[in-house]
């Protein structure tokens, strides 16, 4: 529960660095929350990647579906969202462990950060092919709850 609440709080923290309007930024805690929420849940069962891939098209269809419902662009909801699941830890030790000259210890740093942020590309690139193809169909439906 820490971990969730850290990450809503430090996505709070980012929207105000990126300047996001105050109204936004409880939709955006609740994205990362809800986002390492999942990532947490899929960790029981899967291994990082794919538990990466899931949380990032979860945060950027979530993003996604919340734009269209606050009429700001997509990337406002989900670029402070996605702060809590930059492997900034692993990116750190990549880069000690390469200064160090521990080819060992760089060697599977750099695999893990490199697989982090290879699945939440493939997500987030997945859900934008979803929604090139339906997100007209969640517009209209989004027209239609907001009436």
């Amino acid at each position: 529960m820490i971990q969730v609440i850290a990450a809503a709080i430090g996505a709070v923290g980012f929207s105000i660095v990126f300047g996001i309007r105050h109204r936004y930024i409880w939709v955006i805690a609740l994205n990362a929350g809800l986002s390492w929420t999942l990532y947490l849940i899929c960790c029981m069962w899967m291994n990082d990647f794919w538990s990466n891939l899931l949380t990032a098209a979860f945060c950027s269809m979530f993003a996604a579906v919340a734009a269209r419902f606050t009429e700001v662009p997509a990337v406002v909801m989900q670029m402070p969202a996605t702060v809590p699941m930059i492997p900034g830890g692993s990116l750190y030790y990549t880069m000690y462990y390469a200064m160090e000259g521990n080819r060992e210890l760089f060697a599977s740093y750099f695999q893990a950060t490199f697989r982090t942020i290879f699945a939440m590309a493939i997500g987030f690139a997945l859900t934008e092919v979803i929604l090139k193809q339906y997100g007209g169909r969640l517009t209209e439906a989004v027209a239609k709850i907001k009436k």
